[in-house]
């Protein structure tokens, strides 16, 4: 081993706590490391950039069993493998990120529609009760029941909805 780094070094050379490094060993993201004579974890050079990995890929939102691959690829095979195999994983994140850029949209005309119901109803003339407590029929929590019908039954199917499927 070149350079024997304590934990703590290791976790001040990468930008993480101590706790993090010891996580990451818990659920096999970094390796299990060697032990000084006296029973400390030691560390090399090379466990810095392992880690540095680590912290990128977590910050790119990869999961930690995308950041674990990533971890012994960058380990076990040459650079352009690991290109390679990096540029898999980040087209795959890019699917991702696609899909929830579309959620998200859905998510935000949904509120937009709840908020503008709001906006435009009436406050409960009897307030005395919870929504729970409510008809949904009658209910003015949810909105005027002879004027705004379409938009009462949109918040109770809203409401009602079941979530969708990723």
């Amino acid at each position: 081993m070149n350079n024997r780094l304590t934990i703590g070094k290791l976790a001040s050379l990468s930008g993480v706590s101590t706790k993090t490094v010891r996580y990451y060993e818990g659920v096999g993201v970094l390796p299990t490391p060697e032990r000084n004579e006296v029973g400390y974890r030691v560390y090399a050079d090379i466990d810095v950039r392992r880690l540095d990995l680590i912290r990128r890929a977590r910050l790119l939102g990869m999961g930690l069993g995308e950041v674990r691959e990533l971890s012994d690829w960058a380990g076990s095979g040459t650079c352009n493998d690991f290109q390679d195999r990096f540029q898999e994983a980040v087209g795959r994140k890019l699917d991702e990120v696609d899909k929830r850029i579309v959620d998200l949209g859905r998510l935000k005309q949904d509120l937009l529609r709840i908020e503008a119901h709001f906006a435009s109803s009436e406050k409960e003339v009897r307030a005395d009760h919870t929504v729970l407590e409510c008809s949904p029929d009658t209910c003015k929590c949810l909105g005027d029941s002879t004027d705004e019908t379409d938009n009462r039954q949109e918040i109770k199917l809203w409401l009602n909805r079941p979530e969708p499927k990723s």
